[in-house]
């Protein structure tokens, strides 16, 4: 076919079978051509291999798709690194296995449902703009399908999109690209092996494809982001006390920007950056440790993320029973 090859990577773990069915269906139901689907299973213990196959088999009718299981659990990254390195050499299609020009890989979550127009619609964007990522916005939705949000951007607050050649900056400190909305050029998500395991793999892709191109942004809800107790991601996930605060928001993403820092080598302008970076979550963590002298430097660091400055200024000194009533409500309201 002449239009560019998409393989969409599932990566799948005790799903819930009715949700998966959903996402199934709307990825079958893509207006887009030319798609194939690899799916993997991380070692799931509430449903069985044969249970998935037939699934797929009566949901996946309209292009090629292969299912593997890992033999043990290896988590999210390491299941969508499987996918992604399984799908660069070996595409589904017979006709497509020497074919890596025009190819790109969509990143799937198991719970979610896409628009129709999803792949159509971000493969044009990326074309159009010859960028090396495209990702979109997306609606919020129950447990039970129904509508939360037309946007995440009503949903949260404080969420903001961002597109351009430099973006890497902003995926460093906070990141604004999910997996589900996003289609990456596929020997740039190769470049991105190993993953950076104390990132998800949709921030750590994002930001490959970042300081190796321009990312660029559809502003169309393109998928139906199901929100329930069990997802992977959350602006405080983890968090309920100061120190669950400081371990998970400050100690590990302190770890997480030296390990990327120890891999950045030959990238100059991400070295410089990340010397800054790291130096200011450094004066946080001494602030958030009691060390009152750290208080004027936080104040100079204060242009990375106002908000979150800020709040742990004024939070991090206040009574833990006070702060933990503080993350309940930020929590509930998605602020």
């Amino acid at each position: 076919m002449n239009k560019p090859l998409v393989t969409v990577l599932l990566a799948l773990y005790n799903p819930n079978m009715n949700w998966l069915k959903e996402q199934l269906v709307s990825i079958n139901n893509q207006t887009y051509e030319n798609i194939e689907l690899l799916i993997c299973d991380d070692c799931s213990s509430s449903v069985d291999e044969t249970t998935i196959e037939v699934l797929l088999k009566k949901h996946i009718t309209r292009f090629p798709y292969k299912f593997f299981r890992n033999e043990t659990n290896q988590g999210a990254n390491r299941t969508f690194e499987l996918l992604t390195m399984k799908a660069y050499h070996h595409p589904c299609n017979q006709a497509n296995q020497n074919r890596n020009e025009d190819h790109y890989f969509a990143y799937c979550d198991q719970d979610d449902i896409w628009e129709s127009n999803k792949i159509n619609t971000l493969i044009d964007s990326i074309i159009k703009n010859n960028a090396v990522l495209v990702y979109s916005d997306m609606s919020i939705i129950d447990s039970n399908g129904k509508q939360v949000s037309t946007s995440i951007t009503k949903y949260r607050k404080r969420f903001k999109y961002y597109e351009g050649k430099e973006v890497w900056k902003r995926i460093l400190v906070r990141n604004f690209i999910s997996g589900c909305c996003m289609l990456v050029r596929a020997d740039i998500a190769y470049k991105a092996i190993p993953f950076e395991y104390g990132m998800q793999h949709d921030r750590w892709l994002s930001f490959v494809a970042s300081i190796n191109g321009q990312i660029t942004f559809v502003n169309e809800p393109l998928v139906r982001y199901r929100q329930h107790n069990s997802n992977q991601t959350g602006i405080l996930k983890g968090v309920f006390d100061k120190q669950s605060y400081i371990e998970i928001r400050l100690k590990k993403h302190l770890e997480m920007l030296q390990s990327v820092r120890n891999r950045m080598n030959e990238k100059q302008e991400v070295q410089s950056f990340l010397n800054i970076y790291i130096e200011h979550v450094e004066t946080r963590l001494k602030y958030a440790s009691g060390k009152a002298s750290a208080f004027i430097k936080m104040l100079g660091y204060i242009k990375y993320n106002i908000p979150t400055i800020l709040f742990e200024i004024i939070a991090l000194k206040m009574p833990d029973k006070i702060f933990k009533r503080m993350i309940r409500i930020i929590i509930e309201k998605n602020l």
